[in-house]
């Protein structure tokens, strides 16, 4: 039997109500696992005697946003979260999902699993009540920020909305949100149909479930259009898939975060897809009405 990697125990030692969880458990293996897109993380599955764990230790200044909004999400969601062991300084230990991401899915899959996600994610986040809040102001904020990282791919008169693009989010059932969820993000768990569970969470100050929807259907249609071919069909029908189940009300603001959502993967590296795509992709979703799937198939 091998060793544990020694370095790897080193930086567990640092954090002894971990360290001390872990060893009870009977620690066999260690093995990083590597994050598509946050790679200054530390992520660690370590196989015990009856069970996996996964370790991850936070960048500093991301962890009292994902561990705090980890606690929220799984007492308000304790189906669509993994279970979590241990919280100490900015680390935390969850349950090992048996599972695969959306980039683990073969071509068969992805409709039928995409569309579960969406099914699953509406009935989970329904059910409860929470109180409206007039938002806009903030979702203006959070716009003219991606508008200013990303200013170098735009004119000056480009992409410039109004405060009146924003009156969709005057009302809104301030419910809490995962806001990441990404390609990479919701996992579709082995022997169980309907599972999934959603990692790191990330709290940018929105409690907006139109948010998860958008983000996520945005990340799997890109990037099956980038990752894989180009197979505009396919992207489109993925998208269909997973969005079909929601009303009109969460759909008008899901379009705006869909949008969102093109800006800000203008500032990450694409697999074989043009900026001037993802450009084209935000602009249209953002600045024209109609139907979602029609204006991105209209933009790529």
């Amino acid at each position: 039997m091998n060793l544990p990697n020694q370095s790897y125990l080193k930086t567990l030692e640092e954090y002894p109500k971990s360290y001390r969880f872990l060893k009870e458990k009977g620690i066999i293996d260690i093995e990083r696992i590597y994050s598509l897109w946050r790679k200054e993380n530390l992520v660690l599955k370590i196989d015990c005697h009856n069970t996996s764990y996964v370790f991850k230790k936070i960048a500093d200044e991301e962890k009292e946003s994902e561990i705090e909004r980890a606690k929220i999400l799984k007492r308000e969601y304790p189906d669509l979260m993994p279970d979590f062991f241990i919280f100490e300084g900015n680390s935390y230990i969850m349950k090992h999902i048996e599972g695969d991401s959306f980039f683990g899915l073969n071509e068969n899959e992805k409709n039928e699993k995409v569309y579960l996600a969406g099914k699953r994610l509406k009935e989970i986040y329904s059910g409860k009540n929470y109180v409206n809040a007039d938002i806009s102001k903030k979702v203006e904020a959070s716009f003219q920020r991606y508008r200013k990282k990303s200013a170098r791919f735009f004119l000056e008169d480009e992409l410039r909305l109004k405060e009146e693009d924003f009156k969709i989010f005057r009302n809104v059932s301030i419910q809490p949100s995962h806001n990441d969820t990404n390609a990479a993000n919701l996992l579709y768990e082995r022997g169980n149909e309907k599972g999934i569970k959603l990692i790191d969470p990330h709290d940018v100050g929105f409690n907006d479930i139109a948010r998860d929807v958008g983000r996520y259907c945005a990340s799997c249609f890109f990037n099956n259009y980038d990752y894989f071919g180009q197979d505009k069909i396919k992207s489109l029908e993925i998208a269909e898939a997973f969005l079909c189940v929601f009303n009109d009300e969460i759909l008008r603001r899901t379009k705006y975060y869909i949008g969102e959502s093109f800006i800000s993967f203008l500032n990450f590296d694409t697999v074989s897809v043009s900026k001037h795509i993802l450009k084209r992709l935000s602009e249209n979703i953002l600045q024209k009405k109609g139907n979602i799937i029609k204006l991105m198939e209209g933009s790529i």
